[in-house]
């Protein structure tokens, strides 16, 4: 006969793993695709982003510079609108 026996196993607290700065690269090109269907301009754009508009046209031409913690979680949130409005 078998004898079942109760295993408690606590969830470990949530820990996301970092945006490494290829993803953040990425959803920077993503976003940029993003804009032009939204039709937002360079400078609604950088607004979003949070970041001046000579960096956003710099990075926009293709010369992405690192992208801090602040701007990798912006991004990921436009990601997830993006998500949200083709679910």
């Amino acid at each position: 006969m078998s004898v079942l026996s109760q295993i408690i196993v606590a969830p470990k607290p949530f820990s996301p793993d970092p945006i490494t700065d290829e993803e953040a690269g990425a959803m920077f090109r993503a976003a940029l695709n993003l804009f032009r269907l939204w039709e937002v301009t360079d400078d609604q754009a950088a607004i979003i982003l949070d970041l001046p508009r000579r960096t956003f046209a710099r990075w926009k031409a293709g010369e992405i510079g690192r992208i801090g913690r602040d701007g990798k979680a912006r991004l990921s949130n436009l990601m997830g609108i993006h998500k949200a409005l083709r679910i």
